[in-house]
């Protein structure tokens, strides 16, 4: 009988474990490339459709009223007007070294 509920239990735990998503393979999907429409690249950059519109945004019209933006792109075109120092994961990482030495 306990073994019984044993192997239900391992059962129950097998198929948990097989519908679980690895952190490797959520990072893998994060890091695909995607596009968005103009909606989704406004919403992506907090830059208003309008601007993105009248901007020299890199994007795809696919006929005269649908624009698609590639995400890797726009990180690239936002990437230009990057102001400061340091990336806050560099300064993280900075922070953790120094109270780890």
């Amino acid at each position: 009988m306990n073994q019984d509920v044993n192997e239900q239990t391992l059962m129950e735990q097998e198929q948990f474990l097989a519908g679980v998503v690895s952190v490797r393979e959520l990072l893998a999907y994060m890091a695909q490339d995607q596009y968005f429409n103009l909606a989704g690249a406004s919403k992506y950059t907090s830059i208003s459709k309008r601007t993105l519109r009248d901007l020299d945004v890199p994007c795809y019209r696919v006929s005269s009223k649908l624009l698609l933006f590639k995400k890797s792109e726009l990180d690239e075109w936002l990437s230009q007007f990057r102001e400061g120092g340091k990336d806050e994961l560099d300064e993280l990482v900075d922070e953790t070294l120094a109270k780890v030495i």
